[in-house]
């Protein structure tokens, strides 16, 4: 969110309306204001917690467009949302009062598969992005929810399955087009704007607005992936093995650990994404496989595009939800004893927990751009889902009374 040195409490009210009329004439976008029936969809993001009124929706349609969108702004003291896929479950997308810059429109794409880039405008989501990669039998490290805009992700870091042997979102990044909040047009790789260009990588969001963003591709057409299904009960023994198998895993196997609804009960998934040999895989998954032999097991070779197509990160449809986040090197007795009492006693069905161990090169030292989190271990997110506003104070406690629980075990475990 770009913040200007005077913000003001703007209003349509409050200024000449054809001053509005002018800057909406001068965009090959539109603008979109409170009183337009489109404002109450264009207004929300994923997230309908976040219930934020803008004075001005900037629908830009190029890269010249934003820079216009910035230099209003800026001239009205506006606080500034930038938005691609509005999936910021923190509401990052949409701001009261001010200005929302929103990218969504800006699909452009263009591939090189000869040398293995492609440059892509910040309206394309994930979906569209790997449909179009895979095309070429290539990926950027994406997450699997297909709706999220990749500049946000990358910009921001960007986990994937694919980071233990690719990296992050934000180390694929080869170049950058940014318009900075002085409204000045710029270029950002290795050889032009070299800090701007680290900046960007992994802290994004406040040192401009991205219009165009280049990836290195990786070569990637088939994955051995699926689920193994533990019923509740079991979930001790096997979050105790997954402690002891996971420090000995190559790059190529990225695991993620879920508490997940289950008719009757709760249960434990442990989803698994192999990217390399087959046969490797196959020996290198036996050990988990075969431990307290799970009631469900749907590993198989499988497309990459099918995978990605596969999981979701929020249900489908429109809901209200709350995260809380933290990390830890290992799965000690207390930590799963604090999992299990908090997970196996969700208010409803739409919240739980999910693990997901980073490791290899990627994840465990710096590289030369400014995403922070590289460290080893279990990263967590806890989570509640609801439709019904009475739903909310339930699921909102839940996800503080079990963040509290786990965040001292977070904190000793760096130590």
């Amino acid at each position: 969110m770009l913040a200007f040195d005077q913000p003001s409490q703007f209003s349509i009210h409050t200024m000449n309306i054809s001053g509005i009329a002018a800057f909406a004439k001068s965009l090959t976008g539109d603008v979109v204001l409170p009183h337009d029936r489109r404002y109450g969809k264009l207004r929300r993001v994923s997230n309908r917690a976040v219930n934020m009124h803008p004075a001005i929706i900037v629908r830009c349609a190029n890269a010249e467009d934003v820079r216009l969108s910035v230099e209003f702004a800026r001239d009205k003291g506006l606080l500034t949302a930038v938005r691609s896929g509005g999936h910021s479950f923190a509401g990052h997308g949409v701001c009261d009062d001010g200005l929302v810059t929103d990218l969504s429109l800006m699909k452009r794409a263009w591939i090189d598969p000869v040398h293995e880039k492609i440059r892509i405008e910040p309206g394309i989501i994930a979906g569209e992005l790997d449909c179009l990669t895979q095309s070429f039998r290539m990926a950027v490290p994406l997450g699997s929810c297909p709706t999220v805009g990749v500049a946000g992700y990358s910009l921001g870091g960007g986990e994937s399955s694919l980071t233990p042997k690719f990296g992050y979102g934000c180390d694929s990044i080869t170049d950058l087009e940014v318009v900075t909040a002085d409204d000045k047009v710029l270029r950002a790789n290795a050889s032009e704007n070299t800090d701007l260009f680290w900046a960007m990588r992994g802290a994004g969001a406040n040192f401009g607005v991205a219009t165009s963003i280049e990836f290195q591709l990786h070569p990637i057409e088939t994955v051995l992936s699926g689920s193994l299904r533990y019923p509740i009960k079991q979930a001790i023994r096997v979050l105790h093995f997954l402690d002891s198998f996971a420090p000995t895993i190559p790059a190529e196997l990225f695991l993620i650990a879920a508490v997940l609804p289950h008719p009757g009960e709760r249960m434990l998934d442990i989803k698994v994404v192999w990217t390399g040999d087959k046969e490797k895989g196959e020996r290198s998954l036996r050990p988990l496989r075969k431990y307290l032999r799970p009631f469900e097991d749907t590993i198989q070779p499988k497309a990459y595009l099918d995978e990605q197509r596969g999981g979701f990160d929020v249900p489908e449809g429109e809901y209200s939800s709350h995260r809380r986040a933290g990390h830890f090197k290992r799965l000690t007795d207390d930590v799963v004893e604090t999992i299990i009492e908090h997970a196996s006693n969700a208010p409803h069905e739409a919240s739980g927990i999910t693990m997901m161990y980073w490791h290899g090169p990627w994840c465990a030292r710096p590289h030369d751009n400014a995403f922070g989190f590289r460290r080893t271990g279990f990263e967590y997110w806890i989570h509640s889902y609801w439709r019904k506003t009475a739903e909310r104070k339930e699921s909102w406690d839940w996800v503080e009374e079990f963040y509290r629980a786990m965040d001292p075990l977070d904190r000793r475990s760096v130590r």
